[in-house]
């Protein structure tokens, strides 16, 4: 109990002392957001949460400030216990304090009944069956507080939940493992602009290692997605492993990020707030 008390006291002394010795301008004011980025993904990795989570809804807050957005949305496909959402909750709590000019509403997408059956070779079914990762119901609403849960088949969810109009969309978790169920799921980078921004981070959770390939599970996916659109991409970001903090840089959730480039999306050529981090409110820091 004490050692625990004292690592919390000294990650506060240390980030004190940080912010203490920076009588220089804000980091970012240099023009690049990557560093301020990075100091807060340092401070709640730190806390011990969710680093990709933090790191992607992170980048897709900064953006939608910096595009003039009062509030956004982030998605976790494949919910299972909750662990996922409940650490979007912990790290939405931490970006609304670090940039108070937006709120960030989460939803989390799930059968309620865990995994589909697989349908063939591409759901990669020697890894999966019939209903792993099923969730309780009532003992994950228990641990939620600001999260909204969209339970039922993907293939009718995603439709409903764009009728519904939320606001625009800047970061995806995909843990749909299927081939089928993350096809579905990716049906919501179709929606109208007014529900997305021009560019927004997805996570894709099953993508390396084991038996997946470029013709099974996500990342067939993706690729079929790629194919069908043409002002529609999903890309790798290419040596992201250069721009996270260092300490982070060999850690596979690295290398399981992708950007959704909403290329006919009116803001799309809007300067990016990676290159100008010092036109966002970073005074709640």
């Amino acid at each position: 109990m004490w050692t625990i008390a004292v690592r919390r006291f000294l990650r506060r002394l240390k980030r004190w002392l940080r912010n203490e010795a920076s009588s220089g301008p804000k980091p970012g004011a240099d023009g690049f957001l990557y560093s301020w980025i990075n100091e807060q993904l340092m401070d709640m990795a730190e806390d011990g949460l969710r680093k990709p989570y933090a790191w992607g809804m992170l980048q897709g807050a900064s953006l939608g400030v910096g595009l003039g957005f009062e509030r956004v949305s982030v998605v976790e496909f494949g919910v299972a216990g909750g662990n996922g959402l409940v650490a979007m909750e912990a790290i939405a709590d931490r970006i609304e304090k670090l940039l108070p000019n937006v709120k960030i509403d989460i939803f989390g997408f799930d059968s309620g009944t865990g995994l589909p059956a697989p349908a063939d070779h591409r759901d990669v079914p020697n890894l999966c069956s019939s209903g792993l990762y099923a969730m309780d119901q009532q003992k994950l609403r228990a641990r939620l507080r600001r999260s909204q849960l969209i339970l039922g088949d993907i293939r009718n969810t995603v439709g409903a939940f764009l009728a519904s109009n939320p606001a625009p969309l800047v970061f995806m978790a995909c843990d749909f493992v299927l081939y089928s169920s993350t096809a579905h799921g990716l049906r919501i980078l179709d929606a109208g602009e007014d529900l997305l921004l021009p560019r927004i981070h997805c996570y894709f959770d099953d993508v390396l290692g084991f038996t997946y390939g470029d013709h099974n599970g996500e990342r067939l996916a993706i690729h079929e997605y790629n194919a069908a659109h043409l002002t529609r991409k999903i890309s790798p970001i290419y040596g992201l492993k250069y721009y996270v903090p260092t300490a982070f840089s060999n850690e596979m959730w690295v290398d399981k990020f992708w950007i959704g480039h909403i290329f006919d999306h009116s803001m799309y050529g809007r300067r990016d707030p990676l290159v100008q981090g010092h036109n966002l409110d970073l005074t709640a820091n």
